[in-house]
């Protein structure tokens, strides 16, 4: 890597970000501590989500708990101190990253729902087959922000931890919506309804962690025909009246 001068100053906490030429006379990093790809330079405020991008990298090549905060502000080149001003611990970061994930898994789901058009029960039932698809593309595209989502740094919720913190912007909201609308057209038994995004959810994110831990083989092209059959499943079970 050329070498690269950072000399902004972060609006937050004022501090001076470190001359990466300097560093030149050191001995070579361990490969903990090598640098990973970030912007060239960076702009006032942009600190957390580089240090949250080089998180990502890091936990790529030595997994959540393999790494420090203090290790992803070598990566990016700044003091651990100016790191710690930002992030009280590697668990506040871990925290802003599945916070991140859990906001762009909603965009995800809002876009697989408006994807599909109609209002009928066969249109909300698509719009549900749909949020499965995209939960499990995600899951695929970015495993090491699912797991960190989904690892031990978040528990203790009766609702996957960060959701309740996204919102209506989040997955569980969209989620939510969706079966809402399934019961309205009837798609759904009404007396199924409460608690329903707990069998939803517990069954596509089943299929989405087999997939992303390799414990079941796939190719592309049969995800969309699993998914569905997963999601036909939770239909099926939740058109059923209690007896």
């Amino acid at each position: 890597m050329s070498s690269v001068h950072f000399t902004g100053r972060c609006e937050r906490c004022q501090h001076d970000v470190m001359n990466a030429t300097a560093r030149k006379t050191r001995p070579p990093r361990a490969d903990s501590e090598a640098r990973v790809p970030v912007r060239d330079r960076y702009h006032h405020g942009d600190l957390p989500a580089a240090l949250k991008r080089a998180a990502l990298v890091l936990i790529s090549r030595h997994g959540v708990q393999g790494f420090s905060l203090r290790e992803a502000a070598v990566a990016v080149g700044v003091s651990p101190s100016a790191a710690y001003r930002h992030f009280a611990d590697k668990s506040a970061l871990l925290g802003a990253i599945a916070a991140d994930g859990f906001v762009e898994m909603g965009r995800r789901f809002d876009e697989a729902m408006q994807s599909v058009r109609g209002v009928s029960a066969r249109a909300a039932r698509a719009r549900f087959i749909a949020q499965g698809q995209a939960y499990v593309a995600f899951a695929l595209e970015q495993p090491d922000r699912f797991g960190v989502m989904f690892g031990p740094n978040h528990t203790g919720s009766s609702k996957p931890s960060g959701l309740a913190d996204a919102g209506a912007a989040g997955p569980y909201a969209a989620l939510s919506r969706v079966l809402d609308e399934l019961m309205e057209s009837g798609a759904i038994d009404r007396r199924r309804r409460e608690g329903a995004e707990l069998l939803a959810w517990s069954a596509i994110h089943g299929l989405a962690t087999l997939l992303v831990s390799g414990a079941i083989s796939h190719a592309a092209q049969d995800m969309p025909g699993m998914v569905k059959r997963i999601g036909d499943d939770c239909l099926g079970a939740l058109a059923k009246s209690r007896q």
